[in-house]
């Protein structure tokens, strides 16, 4: 259900977050930072309850998005899920037939419209998750997805909370926006060195049972490199690299590169 702008006149604007500013203060400080979408959760359950926030970016609808997220209630069930998105069900995601076109939306989700009874359970049923309220932009070509979830136990959007949403919706996705841009600034301001050293701290922080040179390897699959370019950086060969990457791979229980960026979220 796409919601239409000014669709809700029962909410009156002039009583919404009368110190919208004080509010949102720590999310644009948190902008390109970590605690970002924890920020963002926070402010809003100051007037929307919200249960769990995803903020996705697709550079298309082929590739795995990127995705950040953080959980104000539950969240028992969320790294399963986003490993289990990652690896193939973004793919029946209902966001990626939303419209390339520029501009905000909102769209409201209820787990009992999803026809597909898998991507239904595996991401709805299991986490137990009754509605997605989604703001979606599009951003330089690539589709940004705010989504707002609410539990079964929190209950539905009722119709006041959807028109406070869709009043905050351009502030939400500029927010959004801004968000991914400075993360990508600040990406290109490292230099690839410090990137991949980042890389292999984070790495070591999730499992200390990989090896210095298993990091080496994962750490340029993060960077974007492919395996034939990881020979060439480390002066091994290519069945070298296949074999340390297999070996990590192992180690932290994953069977891909989806996985691997799922584990690192």
């Amino acid at each position: 259900m796409t919601i239409p702008a000014g669709g809700f006149d029962c909410y009156d604007h002039r009583q919404s977050m009368p110190n919208l500013a004080a509010t949102f203060a720590p999310v644009v400080a948190a902008l390109g930072g970590m605690s970002f979408a924890s920020e963002l959760v926070a402010a809003l359950n100051q007037s929307v309850p919200v249960d769990h926030v995803c903020l996705m970016r697709f550079a298309d609808r082929i590739r795995p998005p990127v995705l950040e997220s953080a959980s104000w209630r539950g969240g028992d069930h969320v790294g399963e899920v986003q490993q289990a998105y990652l690896a193939g069900l973004y793919k029946r995601d209902p966001n990626l037939k939303l419209p390339g076109k520029e501009g905000v939306s909102v769209h409201l989700l209820d787990c009992n419209s999803i026809v597909d009874e898998g991507y239904r359970a595996a991401c709805y049923d299991r986490p137990g998750l009754l509605q997605r309220l989604t703001v979606a932009s599009v951003d330089a070509g690539q589709l940004l997805a705010l989504n707002l979830y609410r539990l079964d136990s929190t209950g539905a959007f009722s119709r006041n909370e959807l028109a406070q949403v869709d009043a905050l919706a351009p502030l939400l996705a500029a927010l959004a926006a801004r968000h991914v841009a400075t993360l990508g600034m600040q990406l290109r301001s490292r230099d690839r060195g410090d990137r991949i050293e980042a890389f292999s701290a984070r790495l070591h922080a999730i499992s200390g049972s990989l090896t210095p040179r298993e990091r080496e390897v994962l750490a340029r699959v993060m960077l974007g490199m492919t395996s034939q370019g990881i020979a060439l950086d480390l002066g091994v060969s290519l069945n070298t690299v296949l074999t340390y990457r297999k070996r990590a791979y192992a180690r932290l229980g994953v069977t891909g590169q989806a996985e691997l960026f799922a584990l690192w979220i």
